[in-house]
Order: C-alpha cells, then sequence, then structure tokens
C-alpha cells in the first residue's frame, strides 16, 4: 500500500496539468512551516512560563563598619609590618567582611628648620587574607614625600557592592550560603611601610640634630555586612 501511495504521488509530481505538482509541494512545504512554527511558539511559551514561575529571592545588606587607629614610629630606612585580622579586631562572629580601608597619614616631626618631608611607602601584599585581590578596585600601593594623606583598600567579599540584589532560581537556603561565606576576610593581612628620611640643608653641619625615623598615623576601617534573604510574591 505504501509503495502504491508513494508510485502515485510521484506520478503526480510528474505530470504537468493544472499545476497539480506544485500544488502538491506547496502543500507539504506549509505543513513543515507550520509544524515548526508550533514547536517554537509552544517552546518560547514554556520558556516564558517558567520564568515566571521560578522563585525571586531579595537579598538586602545590613552593613556596619569597625575603625580604630594605631602609630608607628619606624626609622630611617626601615620596613614595619602592621597587622589586621577579624580575631585582631574582635568582629562579630556572624558578619561578613566587605572591605578593609586604610588612611596613612604623617608629618614632618624632627623639628628642623626647612627640613622637608619624609618619604613615606605603604604596600599590602596581595597574600595571607582570603579577599577579592583581582578586583580592579584595590589599592594597594600608594607613596609620597610632601606629608599627604594616602588610602588603600581591599575588596574582601566577591561581589558584594553594598546594593541590595535580586536573585531568580534555587532556594533561600541557596542564596543565603551564598551571602554568607566567612572564607573570605579569613587569615591576615598585612601593610607594610617604610620610611626614608630626608635631611635638612646644612644638617650635615649640625651633628647633633639628626632626622633618624618618623611617626606614621594609620586609621582603618574594616566594613562588614549580614544579609536578609526573602522570596518575593510572584
Amino acid at each position: 500500500m505504501a509503495m502504491s501511495e508513494s508510485s502515485n504521488l510521484g506520478f503526480l509530481i510528474k505530470e504537468d496539468d493544472s499545476g497539480r505538482a506544485f500544488a502538491i509541494l506547496s502543500a507539504v512545504l506549509v505543513i513543515g512551516l507550520t509544524f515548526h512554527a508550533y514547536t517554537f511558539f509552544i517552546t518560547k511559551e514554556d520558556d516564558i512560563a517558567n520564568k515566571y514561575t521560578l522563585p525571586t529571592y531579595s537579598v538586602i545588606f545590613e552593613e556596619n563598619d569597625v575603625q580604630n587607629s594605631d602609630s608607628m614610629l619606624i626609622a630611617n630606612g626601615e620596613t614595619d609590618v602592621f597587622q589586621l585580622s577579624r580575631d585582631i579586631i574582635d568582629a562579630s562572629a556572624t558578619s561578613m567582611m566587605a572591605q578593609i580601608a586604610f588612611t596613612i597619614s604623617y608629618e614632618e616631626t624632627s623639628g628642623q628648620i626647612a627640613d622637608p618631608c619624609d618619604e613615606v611607602h605603604a604596600h599590602i601584599p596581595p597574600n595571607g587574607l582570603i579577599a577579592d585581590w583581582q578586583n580592579t578596585e584595590n589599592v594597594l600601593s600608594d607613596s609620597n614625600d610632601n606629608c599627604e594623606t594616602m588610602t588603600l583598600v581591599v575588596y574582601v567579599y566577591p561581589g558584594y557592592t553594598g546594593e541590595s540584589v535580586e536573585e531568580v532560581g534555587q532556594t533561600e537556603e541557596y542564596w543565603k550560603d551564598m551571602w554568607s561565606n566567612q572564607t573570605y576576610g579569613s587569615g591576615i593581612l598585612e601593610l607594610e611601610i617604610s620610611v626614608e628620611t630626608n635631611q635638612a640643608p646644612g644638617s650635615n653641619l649640625i651633628p647633633t640634630v639628626n632626622d633618624d625615623n618618623e611617626e606614621i598615623n594609620i586609621q582603618w576601617t574594616v566594613s562588614f555586612f549580614d544579609a536578609d534573604v526573602q522570596v518575593m510574591p510572584l
């Protein structure tokens, strides 16, 4: 029976009377296009439906800062290290560490007339503390010899900006875990500070007057956050 129908179809296509072959081919083409269109729109409809049925979560952050200051007397040609960690600052056990900022300042304290500012270099090695070291907003080193204030910044928790976000899919517990990874911020961060003193003109003529150290003031701010995850109504 199948061979008979196939023979008849071939015969009809070969016939050239009244455009019968063209009509058959057109019908086959229309049926094929209709099938593909149906499949496409049904699939897209399912995708759109899934988009609006997947749960959406609102993640809101509550931020708090811990601040303090310290000072270091650093000798000429020497480098001292200032350390900071969760244990050192006695941080909350539940909060995530977001960012660490240092403000480093000094002034010429030798008391010599016309003594220029000393050269101070500050540097944070990208190790020790587990942080977002690849963040392009990090400022890990600076130096000057004009007594200007320097600011260094380390972004600790990847992806954190402080702005609330919406997450789609997964579960509430999944997103809570995403924003409560205390691996970030563990370890010890080290701030290295070096001093090269600049002598006042003619100081070599006065042996009793020396500029052989500098007092460096360090103010630090560590930002922490807690994430609140809530499912949004559909």
